[in-house]
């Protein structure tokens, strides 16, 4: 009877460790990568790593998410801002913090637009409606950057319209609800039905930087590190570099 027990007990711990090594790891990230961080994790996988499961919206909402306690392992953000509040709020898993990749800033018009602006010292009379992201949300606030750079920001602000997000200020211009808006290259690339006009200077707003980390207390640290760790291989770089990141 002791044997049997001990043989049930044995293959309840491994079934039980089998299944928890099966659990996904759950990935909350900027909505800008809701393209390349799929294509990632597939590669991942078929290089025998574990499933992955995503979360994207806004960094400004999920941030927050997680400081009240949302069950994530790994947070990639669209700027290093909101990683620190992270940070502050105690939520970063210590020594896990890494820059995946870097972005740049254009404006877009729809693809069948009759003409497009040259650069920001255009936008001003010649646009009626552009769309940005919101200001808590970094390509939000990258954008207002820029065009303060550029001297237009006053002339263009009465006509501005915001979105939750940098995919969202993309789905109004491909659709033609503005007649252009400000996102990342890489959206722009993943859109066919808009097209860009012109790129802002990279000094022109802070770096795009997008960091990662494992969420302190995370059920599977060690998978989701190793999930991070394979995003800065070569293999996860080459993904990266496909979709127009640097």
């Amino acid at each position: 009877m002791t044997v049997m027990r001990t043989l049930v007990l044995g293959t309840l711990f491994v079934l039980a460790t089998l299944l928890y090594a099966a659990e996904p790891v759950t990935v909350f990230a900027a909505a800008s990568l809701s393209d390349v961080l799929p294509e990632v994790a597939a590669a991942w996988r078929a290089d025998g790593g574990g499933e992955v499961r995503f979360s994207f919206a806004a960094t400004s909402k999920l941030v927050p998410q997680i400081i009240e306690g949302a069950p994530a392992d790994v947070l990639v953000s669209a700027d290093e801002a909101w990683m620190d509040k992270l940070r502050d709020a105690g939520r970063a898993a210590e020594g896990s913090r890494a820059a995946l990749a870097r972005n740049s800033l254009v404006f877009v018009v729809p693809a069948n637009a009759a003409a497009a602006p040259a650069s920001a010292s255009d936008l001003p009379g010649r646009l009626k409606r552009i769309t940005l992201a919101g200001e808590n949300v970094p390509a939000g606030r990258y954008a207002r950057a820029a065009l303060t750079e550029a001297g237009v920001w006053e002339a263009v602000e009465p006509r501005v319209v915001r979105g939750e997000d940098v995919r969202l200020t993309l789905k109004w211009v491909a659709g033609g609800d503005a007649d252009g808006g400000i996102v990342y290259r890489t959206d722009a690339q993943a859109e066919t039905r808009v097209k860009i006009a012109f790129e802002f200077p990279a000094d022109s707003h802070p770096p795009i930087v997008y960091p990662a980390t494992v969420v302190k207390g995370s059920a599977h640290a060690a998978e989701a590190a190793r999930f991070l760790e394979f995003c800065r291989s070569e293999k996860g770089r080459s993904i990266f570099l496909k979709h127009g990141f640097s």
